[in-house]
């Protein structure tokens, strides 16, 4: 009884996190798999830079401070200064506060333009690096474009560009028909660049953590044989 009880609310559940027709990916029956490299520097930096030049005119990351992000990816402050944060009433203690909020979002569109520091950690790492290779033309939507990770996404195909346009087939699948400035190879590379950078916006402290992690574990490990030592010595006592 229980357990069916249990099988029950398991189905509805997942039901109403997941409707009739459509998956954890939209209209894809998965996601492509990806796991961001919170270590791999030079791609935080690649990601940085794509995020700044594609994604900053309209997202912010306002839970992310200039000053950490200046240490954890090896920033001159010259550069910070003038290429980054370029105003100088910005200081590098504030907080990355850029783009559209819900104040500025323009109506006509009904949505605005979310902040994206925890992004990662809400939808994964796998299902950010799928959406953004998912955009395809649609003239029923206001800016032409939509997704099939996010079905009436409000987010224009801000990179084609780099991954060129796509459309959708018969089928239902998408299919490439003009070129970008980059390869396929190339454009994968740089989403995992930029999901690379997302996932350490949502948790700058995961690199030390994680390396924090290996010297705890080994520091459990040593303790647990030298107190099965001194177990087994006061033990002879006891006998």
């Amino acid at each position: 009884m229980i357990r069916g009880l249990a099988l029950l609310l398991l189905f509805t559940f997942c039901g109403k996190l997941f409707p009739a027709g459509e998956s954890e990916c939209g209209a894809l029956e998965s996601c492509a798999e990806y796991k961001a490299d919170v270590h791999d520097l030079f791609s935080l930096q690649r990601g940085l830079g794509l995020f700044m030049n594609y994604c900053s005119s309209c997202h912010s990351l306002q839970y992310l401070r200039w000053n950490r992000l200046q240490k954890d990816l090896d920033i001159p402050e010259n550069i910070l200064k003038e290429d980054l944060i370029l105003n100088p009433d910005i200081k590098n203690s504030d907080y990355m506060t850029f783009g559209l909020n819900n104040d500025d979002s323009t109506a006509w569109l009904g949505a605005s333009a979310p902040d994206l520091t925890l992004r990662t950690r809400v939808r994964g790492e796998s299902w950010v690096y799928t959406y953004l290779k998912s955009f395809y033309e649609d003239a029923s939507r206001p800016l032409g474009s939509n997704n099939l990770v996010l079905q009436g996404s409000s987010m224009p195909h801000v990179l084609a560009s780099l991954q060129g346009n796509q459309q959708l087939s018969m089928d239902g699948s998408i299919v490439k028909v003009s070129e970008g400035s980059l390869t396929d190879e190339q454009f994968d590379r740089s989403m995992k660049d930029l999901v690379n950078f997302l996932a350490y916006a949502a948790e700058p402290i995961r690199s030390d953590r994680e390396k924090n992690g290996i010297f705890v574990i080994l520091f459990f490990v040593i303790f647990t044989a030298v107190m099965w030592l001194l177990n087994r010595e006061y033990s002879k006592d006891i006998k």
